[in-house]
């Protein structure tokens, strides 16, 4: 693996203040460096070029970031309109190849892995994990309903055709999983 790039080795403090900066969008390359050599007491700790590696690298991150957004935005629209439906069961499988391909990606890379991006992708990590625990909870209240309406209907016939309220309340029982 690479060496850390100049910006990743700075102090804590100096790189949030990079890090900022950078976000904030309205300061040049100069106008960093310059602000830079201030907190350092005259003279700055990273090359011009190396910060516009680094910015160039973190500006991308946030584009990335701004455009999976937007597709998640329409996703979830989606999502919303019908929960049970499609898009529903890809949603969680498509964020999970998303993940596994960009842990995949952040290996190839020189630099490694920021500290933003390793904390948005345990975040989704944490997301998918959720939303599977609730889709299987879904799944589970969906089919106890299914079944509940199913011995209903079961001890209506068997009532019917003639079944003692003993008998059709063993035949409630097994659908009903109860003993």
């Amino acid at each position: 693996m690479a060496r850390k790039s100049s910006i990743q080795q700075l102090d804590p403090r100096l790189r949030s203040a990079v890090d900022e900066l950078i976000r904030e969008g309205r300061y040049t390359l100069d106008d960093i460096v310059a602000h830079l050599a201030k907190l350092n007491g005259g003279e700055a700790p990273v090359s011009r070029s190396a910060l516009g590696r680094y910015a160039q690298r973190a500006e991308e991150q946030m584009r990335r970031y701004k455009e999976a957004q937007e597709v998640a935005k329409v996703w979830v629209n989606k999502f919303e309109n019908e929960p049970d439906g499609d898009v529903a069961r890809l949603l969680p499988e498509m964020l999970r190849s998303v993940a596994f391909q960009t842990l995949g990606s952040i290996g190839d890379r020189e630099e490694g892995a920021d500290s933003q991006e390793v904390m948005f992708l345990a975040k989704a990590m944490k997301d998918l994990a959720s939303a599977d625990v609730l889709t299987t909870q879904r799944i589970l209240k969906i089919r106890e309903e299914t079944a509940k309406k199913a011995a209903v209907e079961a001890v209506k016939t068997a009532k019917a055709q003639g079944l003692s309220d003993d008998a059709a309340e063993l035949i409630r029982q097994k659908i009903l999983g109860v003993v």
